[in-house]
């Protein structure tokens, strides 16, 4: 098995159940990972996951707000088997930096594995 990643990526984005944070925003951060069998050997992108087709497809997600951070989490899982449905495993995790709660908190995280 192969598995594709794409860490960290920072994103500006209008989830939240609140509705100030639909109007302020928030910075998030998206890890998704993606398995998938081996072929050998790998000579072309056809052969492979496209990171920034990954990307393409986080961006894209991000960029609807939803109210609850599972949804954004299932919506990029779903896309993301959607482009590319030879994927055995996705796994996507999400944090909201500085969620609105009242205290000094660094993220919240809602992260989702599957296996198909």
């Amino acid at each position: 098995m192969l598995t594709i990643a794409l860490e960290q990526i920072r994103m500006r984005a209008f989830h939240g159940f609140y509705p100030e944070e639909q109007v302020i925003g928030n910075d998030f951060i998206v890890d998704v990972s993606v398995t998938f069998p081996e072929t050998s050997p790998v000579d072309g992108l056809s052969d492979t996951v496209n990171y920034q087709d990954l990307f393409t497809v986080v961006k894209t997600v991000m960029d609807v707000p939803r109210p609850l951070l599972e949804q954004v989490v299932e919506a990029i899982s779903n896309a993301v088997r959607e482009k590319y449905p030879r994927i055995k495993r996705t796994q996507v995790s999400l944090r909201k930096m500085n969620p609105p709660m009242g205290a000094d908190i660094r993220n919240s995280l809602v992260s989702l594995e599957r296996e198909y």
